[in-house]
C-alpha cells in the first residue's frame, strides 16, 4: 500500500504530460519552420524549453488553474505548427 502511495506520488501529472507533448510540438515545429535553437526563437536549447515549460506549469498549479495544463496538451496534440501559438492562450 505503501508502494503504491509513493508511486502515486511520483507519477506525471497532466502539467508534466503537457510540458512533454509541448517539447516534443515545437522541435517538430522549429524543423518545420526551418529554425533552430537559439536566441532567434527565444530558447537556447531543450532544456530551456523545458524548464520554460516547467515554470509556466508551477503558475498554473499556484493560481490553481492547473486543469488548463491538460487543455494546452489536447490542443498541442491535436494542432498543427500554424496553431501552436493559439494553443497556449486561455481557453
Amino acid at each position: 500500500m505503501i508502494l503504491y502511495a509513493l508511486l502515486l506520488a511520483c507519477s506525471p501529472d497532466a502539467c508534466d504530460a503537457m510540458c512533454d507533448a509541448a517539447l516534443v510540438r515545437y522541435e517538430a515545429c522549429l524543423a518545420e519552420w526551418g529554425l533552430e535553437w537559439g536566441a532567434s526563437v527565444g530558447y537556447a536549447d531543450a532544456s530551456d524549453y523545458r524548464n520554460w515549460c516547467d515554470t509556466w506549469s508551477w503558475e498554473a498549479r499556484q493560481l490553481g488553474e492547473a486543469d488548463q495544463c491538460e487543455e494546452v496538451r489536447t490542443a498541442l496534440l491535436e494542432g498543427t505548427c500554424d496553431d501552436y501559438p493559439d494553443a497556449w492562450s486561455e481557453p
